[in-house]
């Protein structure tokens, strides 16, 4: 089995060009959010690659080799970061993830500078929309100016994938050796208006062990592109993170791409964008040309590469697969050749939409549905709380069963005459006055945002049955006694599958960090012996409400987290209104940003809260209100004194 690119010459001599041009992608980071690596197989010995997950996964190795590889890689000299999100069974076929762990991986890539972020696989989607956790990631990647390619999936269905078919992200579908697209493409309405094809059918790639084999799907011609687009930023100096890079590289591999069409007639027919090196490397050149000033000049003259006549032969070997679980078929006559069958991932299928990928969808059992693991809050040491993935959120609280035999399970021990299940005030009343407190583990404990599940609470340290017993006082006060919002602080343990098949992130929460409060006995807290001033505490409650509703969050990133705990501090909050509401001011807005002070190993924020006269908006000046809270560890305190003054 030959190692390389399978194209015509013409191509082959084009890619060598835009390696040599591009310096084999040196001085550029691509992500790859797969499966882990296998860092130790012989097509790695001379490539950087940057992980901490132990285990290596099929998948991932050969996404890698497509990129890294030694005389299979694009990109040789690239630097890689894996971001492990899929795992795989005993048999080697890929487990998918939810889009909230896609999401967090895509925002570790982001912090840590990456270039191009690659995701070979992906889940069928109804419109393409996601979570937006998953947008948000995608728009962080926009801002800073990041790349985002992703395989369409192996499906071969007229659907959506996620995330390929989100705005900004470069959708990228198989070809076979002809240049035609891949049957197991999915195409959905988004995914023809943007899909980029490549080649991803009979792909050599890395197996463990130290084998090779071939293997297709979309998940390996998304690599393809990826490097190509390393190879761009490389040769024209935009290892820069700038929306102007992304950009540009866009455009050159949208632009320079061949025109095909698709379809055995008129109503069949469809068109799409080819992947073409020649002319990618013509307009590389180009580039080059018109900026002189450039250090990297290592191009060959114009006429020695010939675009017009030359096949759109695919870049790389093979074409797109279908994303299932990636199970390479080898040049062994022992090995079957993969199959749409075992292209498909589960769950979030990342890798599963369009080639042997896992699946970014989470539609599995809750035993399958887990991030890495994390060991829960019971550690004291506050070194192991600051690289934790901390939560402080501010919300209502909920339940959920989980599957049908625990739904049946609280029909039968609640009784027809004790009300139903899903009526939390009976639940309430069923597991605080009826001595039912053993079974409140029974029950999936959800903290909720406008009624929309967000976080799982499974308490599971050394304080857990107080922690469950709490959260059954927080339930029954909560519809018998109308406490209105829950503060929960904990770290991120994994995720759960819910009844209805969403899954969210799972928290293990701390015991010192449980609070339960409505808005006017938190008003009584504040204000003390004012609190019989009505017009007083009306302002402090729209203060709350301000916090509650248009500044609600995730409380995940350290901003929030700051945000939040600003609401739920009522010291801090009880000199704020006294001064404020001695001057006849309300409050205008709050905000968090970065401290440009902070002690070693903390992450200090200042919150600042601006307030205004309603009275006197164009006599007098705002006053600002700023203290600095600390959230490194996993309950926030404040830091220092508070400090105000005016502004105009």
């Amino acid at each position: 089995m030959s190692q390389g690119i399978t194209a015509s010459k013409p191509s082959a001599n084009s890619l060598e060009q835009l390696q040599n041009i591009g310096n084999n992608g040196e001085g550029i980071k691509i992500a790859i959010i797969d499966g882990s690596i296998d860092s130790n197989h012989q097509l790695f010995d001379e490539a950087t690659i940057c992980q901490s997950a132990p285990n290596n996964s099929i998948h991932g190795t050969a996404v890698a080799s497509l990129i890294a590889g030694k005389a299979i890689g694009l990109t040789p000299k690239a630097t890689i970061l894996s971001y492990p999100v899929f795992s795989e069974d005993k048999s080697g076929n890929p487990i998918g993830c939810s889009e909230i762990t896609l999401a967090n991986a895509i925002n570790k890539a982001a912090s840590d500078g990456c270039n191009i972020v690659n995701v070979s696989g992906a889940t069928p989607s109804l419109n393409g929309l996601g979570s937006q956790e998953l947008r948000n990631a995608v728009q962080r990647c926009k801002k800073q100016g990041i790349l985002i390619v992703a395989a369409v999936g192996n499906d071969a269905k007229n659907t959506e994938s996620l995330p390929a078919s989100l705005d900004y992200v470069l959708a990228v579908g198989a070809c076979d050796e002809k240049g035609n697209p891949a049957p197991f493409n999915n195409h959905g309405t988004k995914l023809k208006t943007k899909m980029l094809l490549a080649s991803g059918v009979n792909m050599p790639v890395a197996k463990n062990q130290g084998s090779i084999s071939v293997i297709s799907g979309s998940s390996f011609s998304t690599p393809v592109v990826s490097a190509t687009a390393a190879l761009i930023q490389s040769a024209l100096g935009l290892s820069n993170l700038s929306p102007n890079s992304v950009k540009k590289t866009k455009e050159i591999l949208i632009d320079s791409a061949s025109v095909i069409c698709s379809g055995a007639d008129e109503k069949s027919k469809s068109t799409y964008r080819k992947l073409h090196i020649p002319a990618v490397l013509e307009r590389v050149k180009q580039e080059l040309l018109t900026k002189p000033q450039q250090q990297n000049q290592r191009y060959l003259p114009m006429s020695d590469t010939q675009s017009n006549n030359q096949t759109d032969a695919a870049v790389l070997p093979a074409q797109t697969a279908i994303d299932e679980p990636i199970i390479p078929a080898s040049s062994s006559n022992t090995e079957s050749p993969v199959s749409a069958e075992l292209s498909q991932p589960v769950g979030l299928q990342l890798p599963s939409v369009a080639d042997s990928a896992p699946q970014i969808n989470v539609h599995q059992t809750p035993s399958q549905v887990s991030t890495q693991e994390i060991s829960p809050c019971s550690s004291s040491d506050p070194r192991v709380a600051a690289s934790q993935d901390k939560i402080f959120i501010v919300g209502t609280l909920g339940y959920d069963f989980g599957t049908e035999a625990r739904l049946d399970y609280f029909t039968q021990v609640m009784g027809s005459k004790k009300g139903h299940p899903f009526d939390p005030i009976e639940m309430a009343k069923h597991l605080n006055d009826g001595d039912n407190a053993e079974q409140s583990n029974a029950l999936i404990w959800l903290l909720k945002i406008d009624g929309i599940p967000v976080y799982a609470v499974e308490p599971d340290n050394q304080f857990a049955v107080i922690q469950y017993a709490r959260l059954v006082q927080f339930l029954n006060e909560q519809e018998t006694q109308g406490i209105e919002r829950v503060s929960i602080a904990g770290v991120v343990s994994g995720e759960t599958r819910l009844f209805n098949g969403q899954v969210i992130p799972k928290i293990s929460p701390v015991l010192r960090g449980m609070f339960n409060w409505s808005s006017d006995a938190l008003a009584k807290e504040v204000l003390g012996s004012a609190s019989g001033n009505e017009e007083q505490s009306t302002l402090l409650c729209n203060f709350l409400n301000r916090v509650y509703y248009e500044l609600r969050n995730l409380g995940r990133a350290s901003q929030e987290r700051a945000i939040n705990y600003a609401a739920t501090n009522a010291y801090q909050m009880k000199e704020i209104f006294d001064d404020a509401f001695s001057q006849h001011l309300v409050l205008s807005k709050i905000s968090a940003e970065p401290s440009p002070v902070c002690r070693p190993d903390s992450d200090c924020w200042d919150v600042v809260l601006e307030f205004f006269n309603p009275n006197e908006r164009l006599t007098n000046a705002r006053k600002l209100y700023r203290y600095t809270v600390d959230v490194s560890d996993l309950i926030p305190v404040t830091v220092g004194t508070l400090r105000s003054w005016h502004a105009y």
